[in-house]
């Protein structure tokens, strides 16, 4: 249609059509996809609800023995830890789905302490991990010699979001009964810089070369990783790789067998 005048021309209609067609697929598409993201979203959010709710009522039961109403409370505040992780990814992906951009830093970047950071993630994890006979082990001596007496800026919260994000990732999908390892290593940059390099590494569900291309991709699974956990929506690995890109940096996994590494790497500052 020109200046209001119908289209009378076959051929123009014809594309059109075509067109008004192209878009209706699309919006089938992103609505079908939307409605899943959705009830992943619902699925995740309920199961550690639920788990903490029947802890809870277990608790209240005066015949349960005392030793076991304290597995119970480290499990309550495992299940919570997965809350409270889950609901900072998806307000993220909302505030990406918004056309917020993670592109520009919404909080100052500050001097951390990785060391800490790690650690204290890796204590929020391990009642998680202890669960599955799993144990998250922090290198410290990595650290300080990977820092070697310098420091990183970043913004603290988003950090810990996507070293989380690996974690929350590790013990999802290592095998029972095996060690998680968070570790400190150089990454070379452009023009002979140096950056620090945050590696969590498992034992677990095997990454084919296939797959590694893939699993930073936003809503990526592989087939074994839907097997193990039926539920997710695939968007753990794809925000982690973005905070550390926003900080100049990136993430690089890695698969050697049942081994799996993650690398997420940022700039010295100062």
């Amino acid at each position: 249609m020109a200046n209001g005048e119908p289209v009378n021309d076959p051929i123009e209609l014809a594309v059109l059509r075509a067109e008004n067609a192209a878009l209706r697929k699309q919006l089938e598409e992103i609505t079908k996809t939307s409605s899943q993201y959705l009830q992943n979203v619902a699925h995740q959010l309920t199961a550690p609800l639920n788990a903490i709710k029947w802890s809870i009522e277990a608790i209240r039961k005066p015949e349960v023995p005392i030793a076991r109403k304290g597995k119970l409370l480290s499990s309550i505040y495992s299940q919570g830890t997965i809350l409270v992780h889950l609901i900072k990814n998806f307000a993220l992906m909302s505030n990406l789905e918004a056309d917020l951009e993670l592109g520009q830093f919404r909080d100052k970047p500050e001097q951390l302490d990785l060391i800490r950071l790690a650690i204290n993630l890796a204590n929020d994890f391990e009642p998680q991990a202890a669960e599955k006979g799993q144990h998250i082990d922090v290198n410290a001596n990595s650290f300080s010699q990977a820092l070697n007496g310098r420091t990183v800026m970043a913004v603290k919260n988003l950090i810990a979001q996507a070293l989380s994000n690996l974690l929350e990732n590790a013990v999802k999908y290592a095998d029972l009964r095996t060690v998680i390892g968070v570790s400190a290593v150089s990454v070379p940059y452009a023009g002979g810089l140096t950056g620090l390099g945050i590696r969590v590494s498992s034992k677990g569900i095997p990454l084919r070369a296939e797959e590694i291309k893939r699993v930073l991709e936003r809503g990526f699974r592989g087939a074994a990783a839907r097997s193990r956990v039926p539920a997710g929506t695939g968007i753990g690995l794809y925000l982690a790789k973005r905070i550390m890109e926003i900080h100049q940096g990136t993430i690089v996994a890695q698969g050697h067998g049942a081994e799996s590494f993650f690398d997420s790497s940022v700039e010295f500052m100062g």
